[in-house]
This record gives C-alpha cells, structure tokens and sequence, in this order.
C-alpha cells in the first residue's frame, strides 16, 4: 500500500512537472518577437511575417498597393472626427466614421481616402478601457500588420502609449504622434498666459507640446514625429495641417516608389 501511494505521488509530481513546462512553451510560443538586443528586427522573422501575412488578410488589407495607417490612442482622443476631417466627410454623411458622446468604435474600421487612393485610413478602438486593455491592445488591435501608426492624445500620456510604443519598436513599425484639439489648447495658452498675439501663442504652445513630448517620450524611446493638429479646423491649417498632410503623401509615395522598383 505504501509503495503503491509513493508511485502514486510520483505520478502526480510528474504531472506537475509536466504542466509546468507545458505553461512555460505556451507562454515562449505566444511572447511577441523582441529585439535582439541591438535594435535590429524582430526574431523568428518567418512566424513574424506570417502573424502580419495573417492579420493583414483578416482585417482584407491591400499590403502591396495600398499604403495603411491606423489611428489609435485612448478613448475620446478624437479618432474618428479627425478621420473624417481628413476624408472632407461630416458625421451624419453615409460613409462617416461614426462619432458621439461615448467610445462608439469597438472594432477595427478602414476608411477610403479619396484625396489620396493608394492609402487608407483604418480607425481603432481607444485604448485603455475594460474592452481593450492596453498591456494587450498592440498584439489584439493588430497593430503590427500596418505600415504606420498614428498615436492621438489629447493630454498627457497614458500607460497604453508606453505598451503601444514598446511594441512598435519591437516590430519595426513607425509611430507618429498627433497632439488634437490644438485650438482648444490655444485658447487655454492665451488665456492663461495674458498673450494676445496669435502667433506668439502658437509658437509657446508648440513650445510646451514638444517639451511634453520631449520629457515623457523621446528621453525613453527616441525621436518621433509629432504634429499639432485641430480636426474641427483641419483646412483651415492653423498649426501642423500642412505638415500632417505631406507626411502622409510623402509615406504613401516612397512605398509605391519602392514597389516599383
């Protein structure tokens, strides 16, 4: 009896041993590809490649002719009003990217770009909520499978741009920072400070943008683009507009440069 219950815990010890390296393979197999340690890509470039490959035809993105960027951050940031800005759509408009007082986008939406055809415009769900969490929003929202992605915030910078810029290094992806409700921000800086001149304003307020940008971003991650921008005055190019705009040509055409070569 007693050997039979030695062999019997034995088994169970096994068992246990067993499960334990079973977790740890899963938990190997499904980390998302880190750096090598000298920024170079991502390992396991075949299951990479095959993860975006994958994605790219789930969400039925043109990878080859098509140049797709997608717009994210957290919740309320302004996502899909400044889609339509840049589309020249209004949200009552049938193809709109649908707006209100609430988070309305729950799922990942592509967008046409009629000024531009070769690119397209993909609206995300905000980050950081209970339905996307944001230690796990890069990996879920697919945010690898796309050529550039555009971070919105409209204050300081939460724990989902921490985990989103983490993992865009990881795969190689460009991220680019738009700072909205400019005008709004303007209004704030004139106000408080006694400024009357515009101009004068803008260049403080561009000022405390990029010293903001500066201390929580670039001191850990390094340089990236970043654009001040008001989608409610998106043609009026008040501040970074004109910017905004050429670097999105520009991105689109160095890929189509490049494929026809």
């Amino acid at each position: 009896m007693g050997s039979a219950l030695s062999t019997f815990v034995g088994a169970i010890g096994s068992v246990k041993e067993l499960i334990q390296v079973m977790v740890k393979m899963c938990d190997v197999f499904n980390k998302p590809p880190d750096h090598d340690g000298m920024g170079n890509a991502p390992k396991m470039g075949q299951n990479r490649d095959r993860l975006i490959k994958e994605a790219q035809q789930q969400l039925g993105m043109d990878a080859v002719h098509d140049y797709n960027f997608i717009f994210c951050g957290p919740t309320k940031g302004g996502k899909s009003t400044l889609i339509n800005a840049i589309r020249g759509v209004k949200p009552n408009d049938k193809d709109a990217a649908q707006v209100g007082i609430s988070e309305v986008t729950q799922d990942v939406r592509c967008y046409e770009y009629l000024g531009l055809p070769p690119v397209k415009l993909y609206d995300a769900p905000g980050a950081g909520t209970r339905s996307h969490p944001a230690a796990t929003y890069f990996m879920d929202k697919n945010l690898y499978a796309f050529d550039c992605i555009f971070f919105m915030y409209d204050g300081s910078f939460l724990e989902c741009c921490r985990h989103i810029l983490e993992e865009a290094h990881k795969w190689r992806k460009p991220v680019a920072f738009l700072r909205t409700k400019a005008d709004r921000l303007l209004d704030d800086v004139m106000y408080n400070s006694g400024v009357d001149d515009e101009q004068l304003a803008k260049q403080q307020l561009h000022a405390q943008v990029q010293n903001a940008l500066q201390q929580q971003v670039v001191a850990y991650h390094g340089p990236h683009h970043l654009f001040l921008i008001s989608a409610r005055h998106l043609r009026l190019a008040g501040f970074d507009e004109v910017a905004f705009f050429e670097y999105i040509r520009q991105a689109a055409a160095s890929r189509h440069s490049t494929r026809r070569h």
